[in-house]
């Protein structure tokens, strides 16, 4: 059985009604499950926790970015002319609750406002479940003509807003992984992600942790990295080499010798 998260128990308002069903569902399917596979650490730890699971019947296999192993030439890469000239903060991701956008909105009218940033917020990602309140207070920002929702871009045209960009935001409330945090790491891209849930993990020291419910928090940790040049290319650096840790092959290994840990 595969449980990548559980944010149906963890946080039930950042999920549809029906995503709460999954709650008595997996309860159900664990009485008779010889084996769980989950994504993270910290998700092994929150299954053991609240779904009564030993953790000898855990086992964790890392997931790794959609570039892992692909033939990609950065360099080679256009910037996508939806993105304009300026520079510009990135995210990557559905427009929902959980991934905490409003968040990441305030504290970019706080940057604007306070440190006369000339960046952009450039949002990429499709409608989810509840976005009109993010799209309310897009137009209703008085730096609305800076803050850019993309919705659905290529794999090449994600990559190259990646490479460009001078910094990656991902403020998330609960990740059961974060993909996008690696994606970002992988392409040179340097991180500002949330502090809790599986994020610390997947990120280790190569990114900026910050608390995702403080919007000041957030605009100095997103400040940090794009007014010291130092500090963002550790961060690049140190982003590389802990995705280059992560690749699809190692899940297909991990994955393997797990159902045969059954046999």
């Amino acid at each position: 059985m595969n449980i990548y998260d559980l944010s149906f128990i963890r946080h039930p308002n950042y999920v549809t009604s029906v995503v709460r069903t999954y709650n008595h569902r997996v309860r159900q399917c664990i009485q008779w499950t010889d084996l769980v596979i989950t994504n993270a650490e910290s998700s092994k730890q929150e299954i053991v926790e609240y779904l009564g699971v030993s953790p000898d019947h855990i086992r964790v296999t890392p997931l790794a970015s959609r570039y892992s192993g692909i033939s990609l030439d950065i360099d080679k890469l256009k910037r996508p002319s939806q993105l304009g000239e300026s520079p510009y903060i990135l995210l990557v991701s559905t427009l929902e609750p959980r991934k905490n956008v409003l968040t990441l909105i305030q504290a970019f009218e706080q940057l604007k406002s306070t440190q006369k940033i000339e960046h952009q917020l450039i949002l990429i990602g499709q409608k989810g479940w509840q976005f009109e309140p993010i799209l309310k207070a897009i137009e209703e920002s008085p730096w609305k003509s800076h803050i850019h929702h993309l919705g659905y871009l290529s794999d090449h045209e994600v990559a190259a807003s990646y490479v460009y960009a001078d910094v990656f935001a991902y403020p998330s409330f609960y990740e059961g992984f974060g993909l996008p945090v690696l994606e970002a790491m992988a392409l040179g891209c340097p991180v500002v992600t949330s502090n809790q849930s599986s994020l610390p993990e997947v990120a280790g020291d190569a990114a900026l942790l910050v608390n995702p419910s403080d919007a000041e928090e957030l605009a100095d940790g997103l400040y940090r990295v794009i007014s010291d040049r130092s500090l963002r290319q550790t961060l690049i650096d140190r982003g590389k080499a802990r995705a280059a840790t992560y690749s699809w092959q190692r899940t297909a290994q991990e994955t393997l010798a797990a159902y045969r840990s059954i046999l």
